[in-house]
């Protein structure tokens, strides 16, 4: 069976990687519920705008990180790792 390699969200400095993406990786990417997420954006319904299809625009990423703030990356090695399970 293959195995489902995670999504990658930040590079290996840390760095977010602005992309289009869907709520699921804007949700997964700001450590928070979708239904936040949403509650989040429906707090600039005028300058967010509508997403394309299933995407929200590089545009509207990098808005929504000036809005909510640049999302924490912590990485989780070997050795800290059961504190995270």
């Amino acid at each position: 069976m293959a195995k489902h390699e995670p999504k990658k969200y930040f590079d290996e400095k840390g760095k977010l990687i602005i992309k289009p993406y869907r709520i699921i990786d804007l949700a997964a990417i700001f450590d928070v519920n979708r239904k936040t997420m949403r509650r989040w954006m429906n707090n600039f319904p005028g300058e967010l705008g509508k997403r394309d299809g299933k995407y929200f625009s590089i545009n509207q990423v990098e808005f929504m990180i000036a809005q909510f703030g640049l999302p924490d990356f912590r990485i989780i090695t070997n050795s800290n790792y059961e504190k995270y399970r």
